[in-house]
């Protein structure tokens, strides 16, 4: 065997265990699921009670339920119609895909995480503003639209206004978003 032959086969064999491998885990970040959606996304809950299960189908046992319309949740892997989540805490189970929305929603994180005592909501996408209103953790949001690092939202269809999007779990880091 020459020795130009014999690189070529080492160039093949390198490609083969170390550059397909690195490629196939890109592409798994930014599959696409059987719904036709991306996998990981984030979606929020379409009813007051969701029964989350250990596996995909309803033969599987009941880990928990939410009871928290709109709760936002990260899709993580789909079977069929079922859809595997990822809540807040990291914890993770399976919802029937009717249950849940596209419509985005975040859910504020602990302000003492940050070192305050609350979060404050602004009349515009500036700090430098005086706070409209002060919001604690677990505040569900309908998301308007994020920048990447302000979000426009509102709490209940009555109260608007912007919050830093770090305070918000729902959402990627620097996710902008429009809706």
């Amino acid at each position: 065997m020459t020795s130009a032959a014999f690189s070529k086969i080492a160039i093949g064999l390198f490609l083969a265990i170390v550059i397909a491998p690195v490629s196939s885990l890109l592409a798994v970040e930014r599959a696409i699921g059987p719904s036709g959606e991306p996998v990981p996304r984030f979606e929020s809950l379409k009813s007051d009670k969701v029964n989350v299960r250990r596996g995909p189908g309803r033969d599987h046992k009941i880990l928990w339920v939410f009871k928290k319309l709109g709760m936002p949740v990260k899709i993580i892997s789909e079977y069929e119609d079922w859809r595997e989540i990822e809540d807040q805490a990291g914890s993770r189970g399976w919802i029937f895909y009717g249950l849940l929305s596209r419509r985005r929603t975040g859910i504020t994180r602990d302000p003492a995480d940050m070192g305050l005592k609350y979060f404050s909501l602004y009349e515009e996408a500036s700090s430098d503003d005086e706070a409209i209103a002060q919001l604690g953790r677990g505040v569900i949001v309908h998301i308007v639209n994020c920048t990447g690092s302000w979000c426009q939202i509102s709490v209940n269809d009555k109260l608007k206004g912007y919050l830093s999007q770090k305070q918000l779990w729902g959402l990627f880091k620097n996710e902008p978003t429009k809706n």
